[in-house]
């Protein structure tokens, strides 16, 4: 008796068992199996949506708080929603929508006219701080920090003002 052959609603769930993934990953993971007519793959990702097992906003959500919890800005955030398929209309709500629940750990109440992404980019380089100090030469130790931050996928004005405040806060004066 040969094996009953899985039908595409039950490699999706499968899929998901294993792992949170986007609309587009689940289309592209069951098209990858060659197993499934797009007709078929369109009903099983409609019937998971319905059961309430995808979405792509919490998911956009998780991203970017794992992110941003690993010192990672805007840029990179978007980066990596993008990657995983997240349509733009979520990856920018998300990026733009909860801006005040994702305080950062060293965040300055005196402060708080700062943007959080700055806020965000200021606490990266408190826990880099002993990295930084190495350098003797003030110039370059904050062209280091600002090229830090951009890397991380800061704005280049967000990384600025967060250099600028953390050389204030060290008492390193400023050329």
């Amino acid at each position: 008796m040969p094996p009953e052959k899985k039908t595409a609603l039950v490699v999706a769930v499968e899929i998901l068992a294993k792992r949170l993934v986007s609309t587009a990953e689940l289309r592209s993971k069951l098209a990858a199996k060659k197993l499934f007519s797009p007709a078929e793959i369109d009903e099983a990702v409609l019937t998971v949506k319905r059961m309430g097992a995808l979405h792509d906003d919490f998911l956009a959500e998780d991203i970017a708080r794992s992110y941003r919890s690993r010192g990672y800005g805007p840029a990179r955030i978007r980066m990596a929603l993008r990657k995983r398929g997240i349509p733009n209309e979520i990856i920018e709500q998300t990026l733009n929508g909860n801006e005040e629940e994702d305080k950062p750990v060293f965040f300055h109440e005196s402060a708080s006219e700062q943007s959080a992404d700055s806020d965000n980019a200021f606490a990266v380089l408190h826990r880099k701080a002993a990295q930084f100090r190495r350098e003797p030469d003030v110039r370059k130790r904050k062209a280091k920090a600002v090229r830090c931050l951009v890397g991380r996928g800061f704005s280049y004005e967000d990384a600025i003002e967060a250099a600028d405040r953390w050389m204030r806060e060290e008492g390193t004066p400023e050329e």
